[in-house]
């Protein structure tokens, strides 16, 4: 079985312009316990409290407070028939607005596409966990480095524990690819299971010591690529990765000294 990780972004919308969800994300209990956590710090410490958590300025500070507001966590998939939920509503992969989903492009894909992205493709979240790109998720802010301590777990890692490795991989033998950042994909692969592997890939912008040097948001570009290149492509084997071509190539002599990490080169 193929699965593939990727972050979430920063910024996100209701998009109410898209399909209609199919379900609600694996953890809602979990969630709700979360939003509930948030909502005491700001009981407790204000304001403040939120924004050393968040690292935000005043205008994001505002936005996210309404936002923990009016969250509500649904529970169950009958909800989502509630006109009132509706509104608040939208699947993830239309909700996340960032570098890596407008590179997905999720908006233009064609139904075999966007059914591919249904059975491999996971957004790793710091308050669901992680996310099916159909499954309703209403606009947060909570990165998995934030440092919320909850219920004796010192932060989202520990919270989290292995339940995000178990929804992904279902009890399966899986081969998981990794298009996650370092902050997200080590919520997930510390817990991946002995029948499982993984395959962590890398874009490399230039050499420099004879190692390839990342760029944030190239990266982020190429990660939306390659989802997108597997999904048109209804990809279901590891191995076939090396044919992406999409502004880079992949380098067998680099990715042969770094074990199971693919690394492709920008085209120069």
């Amino acid at each position: 079985m193929l699965q593939v990780i990727v972050s979430p972004a920063k910024q996100m919308r209701v998009a109410s312009d898209s399909f209609a969800p199919r379900g609600i994300p694996p953890f809602p209990a979990k969630t709700e316990r979360l939003v509930r956590a948030l909502r005491d710090i700001e009981h407790t410490d204000g304001a403040k409290g939120l924004r050393a958590l968040w690292r935000v300025n005043d205008k994001l500070l505002a936005e996210n407070i309404e936002r923990l507001h009016g969250f509500c966590m649904v529970a169950d998939e009958y909800q989502l028939d509630d006109p009132v939920i509706a509104r608040l509503v939208s699947p993830a992969v239309f909700s996340y607005v960032g570098i890596q989903y407008r590179s997905m492009a999720p908006e233009v894909m064609g139904f075999d596409e966007l059914e591919w992205l249904q059975g491999h493709l996971w957004v790793l979240s710091g308050l669901y966990g992680c996310v099916r790109p159909f499954d309703a998720v209403e606009p947060y802010r909570l990165e998995m480095g934030a440092k919320l301590a909850v219920d004796g777990a010192r932060d989202l890692y520990a919270f989290w524990g292995p339940d995000i490795a178990r929804a992904i991989c279902a009890g399966q033998a899986t081969t998981l690819v990794n298009l996650a950042s370092v902050e997200y994909a080590k919520a997930v692969l510390p817990h991946i299971s002995a029948d499982s592997t993984v395959v962590t890939c890398i874009f490399g912008e230039e050499l420099r010591a004879g190692k390839p040097v990342q760029r944030a948001t190239a990266s982020k570009i190429a990660r939306g690529s390659m989802v997108r290149w597997m999904a048109e492509r209804g990809i279901e084997d590891a191995a076939d990765l090396v044919r992406f071509d999409v502004g880079y190539r992949y380098a067998p002599e680099l990715s042969a000294t770094v074990g199971s990490t693919l690394v492709f080169m920008a085209n120069k």
